[in-house]
């Protein structure tokens, strides 16, 4: 897992935050949302709502929100798993950080890529294309 420094980017105004809270800010996730996706995230193994819940000290309904949520975003990945119990589906949650990462890195292109048209129609003016990728 990374140290607290490779977990946090600095804006363009000085401020250091967690690239959690960037990735909260980007998909619309609540702190809840954030607080899953950490405990996913340090995981080795797939969790359950259940287990969830358990963890964070918080009812498997908040979970089932946030679940649905980040699943719904493509931020976790859900796993069916085997149960005790007959005829009932289970599942587990798990998050990938390198295939996070991936995903996070294309929509911000995206994203950049459509600032940048607004910033044209909107001003008029023309951006000129720096030499970084």
């Amino acid at each position: 897992m990374q140290s607290q420094t490779e977990n946090q980017i600095t804006l363009p105004d000085g401020r250091v935050v967690n690239i959690l809270d960037v990735v909260g800010f980007l998909y619309g996730l609540t702190g809840r949302d954030i607080e899953v996706l950490k405990l996913l995230i340090k995981s080795a193994q797939p969790l359950t709502m259940e287990d969830i819940s358990k963890k964070l000290g918080i009812t498997k309904s908040v979970v089932n929100k946030s679940i649905l949520n980040l699943e719904k975003k493509g931020i976790i990945i859900k796993e069916k798993i085997e149960t005790s119990k007959k005829g009932r589906r289970a599942y587990a949650y798990k998050a990938d950080f390198q295939a996070l990462s991936k995903k996070v890195v294309n929509d911000l292109d995206q994203f950049m890529k459509n600032i940048k048209s607004k910033i044209v129609i909107v001003t008029g003016m023309k951006i000129e294309k720096s030499n970084k990728s």
